[in-house]
Order: structure tokens, then sequence, then C-alpha cells
């Protein structure tokens, strides 16, 4: 046997179906309205916040501008105050220097261009397989003597007939000569035939 059922509706209209319609009309344009006010209220607050945000941009460049300058005088003093302390420096180096010339110039009466010249003659002349190992002036540049070593002795001579060639406007010669065998030769074998010499 089944038991009877009884339905009931509960979503059934109580009210009319116009008024629901009104209400949902009214619900709409309150919305709308809500809306309105809220998105110009919330406009006017973005203008405000962009207008704030510029004011604010603005004075970050016074800011930076007045900072940069600032920067720039101290960095000009900075930089002066080191060039200052450069120049002092050089300064007193240049004062060493010449009175270094000064006392070259008083030691050899005032013949220091006479070294000069000495120097700048055996400078530009060059021997394969010889090279020097010192070279001096003295007597006011008067005197030269030149020491080196060499692959072979028809190097030193040849280098020794140049030498006299160059520094034959400064009446200076090369006239003598010691030539012996290097000190490594003997070590490496004979045969060699390097040399060490003294031109003077």
């Amino acid at each position: 046997m089944t038991t009877p059922v009884t339905h009931i509706n509960l979503l059934q209209r109580t009210a009319p179906a116009h008024s629901v319609g009104w209400a949902l009309m009214a619900l709409l344009a309150l919305t709308v309205v809500g809306s309105g006010y809220y998105g110009s209220s919330v406009r006017a607050q973005a203008q405000e916040a962009m207008r704030l945000r510029d004011d604010v941009a603005q004075q970050l460049k016074d800011v930076q501008a007045r900072i940069g300058v600032q920067s720039g005088a101290q960095a000009k003093s900075t930089q002066a105050t080191a060039l200052r302390q450069e120049v002092d420096a050089l300064q007193a180096q240049s004062q060493a220097a010449q009175a270094l010339i000064d006392a070259v110039r008083t030691a050899e009466g005032g013949r220091s261009d006479d070294f000069a010249r000495a120097l700048t003659a055996m400078a530009g002349l060059k021997e394969p397989g010889l090279w020097l190992n010192s070279l001096t002036v003295s007597a006011g540049g008067k005197r030269l003597e030149v020491q080196g070593e060499a692959s072979n002795g028809a190097s030193v001579l040849r280098y020794a007939r140049r030498a006299n060639e160059s520094l034959q406007p400064l009446t200076l010669r090369l006239d003598s000569l010691d030539l012996q065998p290097a000190a490594g030769g003997a070590a490496s074998g004979a045969g060699t035939g390097a040399v060490s010499f003294r031109l003077y």
C-alpha cells in the first residue's frame, strides 16, 4: 500500500507578477545610480591620485636637480683639490729634475749637450747578432766606451766601423777594441764563436 503524498509548492507566488518586476526595476535603477555615483567618486579619487603623483614626480625632479648641482660643485671641488695635490707633487719632481740638470751642467762645464749627441748617435746603430750591455759617456762627452756581446767577431768589427762613421761629426772615435770569447761560449762548447767586447 502506498502512502498518500501531499505536495506543497514553497515557491508559489504570493504577490502579483508585476510587483516583482517593479522591485527588480527599482533594484536595477538603484544599482545603476549607485554605480554611477561610485564610479564618479572613483574617477575623482583617481584624478586626485594622478595629480598627487605628478606633484611628487615634479618635486623628485627638483630635488634630483638640486642634488646634481651640489654633487657637481662637490665633484669640482674634489677634482680641483686632487689636481692641486698632483700639481704640487709634480712641481716638486720638476724642481728635483731641474736641480739635477743644473748640477750636471755645472759639473761638466755646460757640456751636457755633448752627452746627448753622443747617446743619440749610438742609439741609432743596429747590428744583427750584437747587443750592448753598457754605454758610458765621460769626460764631458769626449770619451765613449761600449761593452757588449756578439755572435761572432765580424759583427763587432762591422759595428765598430759604423759607430765611428756616425760619431765622426762629433769628433769622437772608438780606436781600441778588447775581444774575448763569451763566458757562456766555453760552457756551450767550442766553435760557437760568441764573443764579448769592449770598444773605447
